[in-house]
């Protein structure tokens, strides 16, 4: 929804032919009508985009970016699945906060599943704001989760599933880990496991370096094998990653 402004303008005219002070009255301005906004549905190869009529800009620009972030994935992900996405952009922030759960609110994307099925679901605002390119890699970690939602554990830890589904989003932007990962330092002693309090964003850069690290020693298809064994299982013990070696690799590649 745009904002709309009411302008008020006073014109006041004054004359002194006679030594008469004229006066005009301010002019009122007839009232602004909020535009009509409906649910406006853009289909592609790859999904629909769902918003309100009055996020046509947003809309658009993720119906342009969905079927290269759905086959960016698909590229990647040598798994069995519908290779379709429908992205919804709620009209408003609690009407975001309804589908995904207050715990969510401040998120510019998030992936769910409901009574509707698998759905990615934009921040309106926050999602406005983000360039193409992070529009892109948005888009490409939401649809990743969507894919492997059936391959992985309630229980699966967050380091792995929110790491894997960023190395997936940036994998082939050409993109250094000090770019994508600017709160990163080498001064790590353990996994990461607070992605919801102050340091949420500084978890997920670090949950991300860890599967770049594994990418480093398994390979590409190594990375994606090492998710489907350990994402699948109810338990995941953490001597998986060997954290002196991830720690050696980050001295190594940020300093």
């Amino acid at each position: 929804m745009r904002h709309l402004r009411t302008l008020l303008a006073i014109t006041v005219a004054m004359t002194f032919l006679l030594g008469v002070t004229v006066a005009l009255r301010p002019v009122e301005a007839p009232p602004l009508v909020a535009p009509r906004c409906d649910e406006s549905v853009l289909t592609t190869a790859s999904g629909t985009v769902t918003s309100s009529s009055c996020d046509g800009e947003l809309a658009s620009r993720v119906s342009g970016l969905l079927d290269t972030s759905v086959d960016g994935v698909a590229d990647i992900l040598d798994i069995s699945w519908v290779r379709r996405v429908d992205v919804v952009v709620p009209a408003s922030g609690s009407e975001f906060v309804t589908l995904v759960g207050p715990a969510f609110a401040d998120m510019a994307g998030v992936a769910i599943r409901d009574g509707s099925g698998q759905r990615v679901v934009l921040n309106r605002v926050r999602a406005a704001a983000l360039s193409d390119l992070e529009l892109k890699v948005l888009l490409r970690h939401e649809i990743t989760h969507v894919a492997t939602r059936d391959l992985t554990s309630d229980s699966a830890p967050l380091w792995l599933v929110e790491g894997f589904a960023d190395w997936v989003a940036f994998h082939g932007l050409g993109l250094s880990l000090r770019q994508t990962a600017p709160l990163l330092t080498p001064e790590v002693s353990a996994l990461p496991v607070d992605f919801g309090g102050a340091g949420r964003d500084l978890a997920y850069q670090q949950a991300y370096s860890v599967v770049v690290y594994l990418e480093s020693g398994l390979g590409e298809r190594g990375v994606v094998d090492f998710y489907l064994r350990y994402a699948s299982s109810s338990a995941v013990d953490s001597g998986v990653v060997d954290v002196a070696g991830w720690r050696d690799f980050l001295i190594k590649s940020i300093g």
